[in-house]
């Protein structure tokens, strides 16, 4: 009997979450389709027949995990959110402080980010899906930046695009620096706070409200 296309959804995604497991715990370069069936608790000729090779089904599960996390981040900020507590909450998700979007220190999403940051170094298919992950992340933030300026309540260190990019880099190098041991988390938030106010050119009273922002959002993480 012929599957439905739920059910054939339902397989296709049964595989890919245990890909995104696979490659965390193995890493990408030891993550075999015989290891993704196993973890599935499918037929490794199933995987072949959705995916048919591992370097399509690599790319699948990178752009599946993308729009995952992409649609985490829009569904949790709301766009008429207050301008700057959006971009806060953009800088809470995108770290190891963060929610759905990010995690506790290797644990397997961020394990599997950090795999994804490595096989982009050495594949051409999957660099060019992480400029489409940042430049959809970059989205976010250039819209919340251009709302606080049209508000009159930033005053953006340079283009919007300038300011949007140092945040997003900025965010990616501390996580990696937390991750590591680096730098305490507490340091990493305040670290963060400093960078979004100077970048948005905020005076004394924003920086409290954003540092009173990031307080709450920390006791109720």
């Amino acid at each position: 009997m012929a599957l439905t296309d739920a059910e054939t959804l339902d397989r296709r995604e049964l595989i890919l979450d245990a890909a995104v497991t696979v490659i965390s715990r193995r890493g990408v370069d030891r993550a075999r389709l015989a290891d993704v069936a196993e973890e599935a608790g499918v037929s490794l000729g199933l995987v072949q027949h959705y995916f048919r090779t591992r370097e399509r089904l690599l790319v699948e599960t990178f752009r599946r995990e993308q729009e995952r996390i992409s649609a985490i981040w829009s569904q949790a900020v709301p766009p008429g959110t207050d301008p700057l507590f959006r971009l806060a909450e953009y800088v809470l998700l995108g770290s190891p402080e963060g929610g759905d979007a990010a995690a506790t220190p290797f644990d397997p999403g961020w394990s599997f980010w950090l795999e994804f940051w490595s096989k982009a170094n050495r594949d051409a298919e999957i660099r060019a899906e992480m400029a489409n992950i940042y430049g959809a992340f970059g989205d976010l933030f250039r819209d919340a930046i251009r709302d606080g300026v049209r508000r009159g309540e930033f005053r953006p260190a340079g283009p919007v695009d300038d300011v949007a990019d140092r945040l997003i880099s900025l965010m990616d190098g501390i996580a990696i620096r937390t991750l590591l041991g680096e730098l305490a988390r507490e340091r990493m938030l305040r670290l963060l706070a400093a960078s979004l106010g100077n970048e948005l050119g905020l005076d004394e009273a924003q920086r409290r409200r954003l540092r009173g922002y990031v307080a709450r959002r920390k006791r109720r993480a």
